[in-house]
């Protein structure tokens, strides 16, 4: 092998070697924004001249996340649990008969003729339905994780509206984080937390991708067929 050959191999090696290192992500990643409009709240109290005195505000209060920018650490601990039962029992019978009336002068002769024949009960109808059916749904789930965020705008009433991300990889598998809502700064406790429970229109989402995450997903083909599959 020549030694432009031997050149461009090593330049080739290194490039591979680069990019395999740059590597971060199992596919190209875009954190999630969400797209908040605030509604109408009233305006923050401030202080009055020189005084250090907010409106129902606290002299002494520890610095938290106030300010766009500031860190703030959400403690998510979601549990949902769900179940419905439910039973029905229908049932139905109806009975009828017809006979021949005897002012007809038709019974003696109808009887004569066949010994086998009621003549009062000539047309019957007997129906009866019955129907039962019984169902039960029954769903639980947990979320639990740390997450600091970020303040992302301070309302009018004082509000903070938070959004954060966490990405984690563990060999070929990564899994993301996201979440976003309105916290109360009376919420926050001393440590810069809060729980998630405290947090309005909440939107907390827990996705993954990679190897494990493409096992469990079901082919395209076989979710073409589910769809159009009418039976």
């Amino acid at each position: 092998m020549n030694t432009k050959n031997t050149t461009l191999l090593s330049e080739f090696l290194a490039l591979a070697l680069l990019a395999g290192a740059c590597t971060t992500h199992v596919a190209p990643y875009r954190p999630k924004r969400r797209m908040f409009a605030p509604e109408a709240y009233a305006a923050q109290a401030e202080s009055r001249g020189s005084s250090l005195y907010v409106e129902n505000g606290g002299i002494y209060a520890d610095r938290r996340a106030a300010d766009v920018g500031d860190v703030l650490v959400i403690r998510v601990d979601e549990a949902d649990s769900a179940t419905r039962t439910g039973s029905t029992e229908l049932g139905r019978k109806a009975e009828s008969s017809y006979g021949v009336p005897a002012s007809l002068g038709l019974l003696p002769a109808l009887a004569a003729a066949h010994p086998s024949i009621d003549p009062t009960k000539l047309f019957g109808v007997d129906s009866s339905s019955s129907f039962a059916g019984s169902g039960r749904v029954e769903k639980s789930g947990r979320v639990t994780a740390t997450l600091p965020v970020r303040v992302r705008r301070v309302l009018p009433n004082g509000d903070l509206y938070i959004e954060g991300t966490k990405v984690v990889m563990v060999g070929h598998e990564e899994q993301h984080l996201y979440l976003s809502g309105i916290v109360r700064p009376e919420d926050v406790l001393a440590d810069n937390s809060i729980p998630s429970s405290r947090i309005a229109e909440a939107e907390i989402e827990i996705t993954g991708r990679g190897d494990v995450s493409d096992q469990q997903r079901q082919g395209w083909l076989s979710r073409l067929f589910g769809k159009a599959w009418p039976f």
